[in-house]
């Protein structure tokens, strides 16, 4: 299991770029990728290359490109509870 915040749970890790998401496999380095994309964008337009579960998808990168990581914590079946304190705070 992963680590989000102080919450243990499974995690699924996303990056969008430009606007196409891809789910990545839960062996990616994570890090790695961050820092083989900070490298294309300061370069000249470059392909890297994605594992997207049983895929191989390949991104050109430029300086440009508006790139996204994030992590969804999977439900663990509880609902998500409901934070009543937003909707009082509302000056009518």
């Amino acid at each position: 299991m992963e680590r989000m915040g102080n919450q243990t749970g499974m995690t699924t890790t996303h990056i969008e770029i430009d606007g196409h998401d891809f789910l990545l496999p839960r062996s990616t380095d994570v890090a790695d990728l961050m820092s083989r994309i900070e490298a294309a964008a300061r370069s000249q337009p470059t392909f890297i290359d994605l594992a997207t579960g049983d895929a191989l998808t390949s991104v050109l990168i430029t300086a440009q490109s508006r790139v996204v990581v994030y992590l969804i914590r999977e439900d663990a079946g509880h609902d998500a509870p409901i934070d009543v304190r937003s909707t009082l705070d509302w000056d009518l």
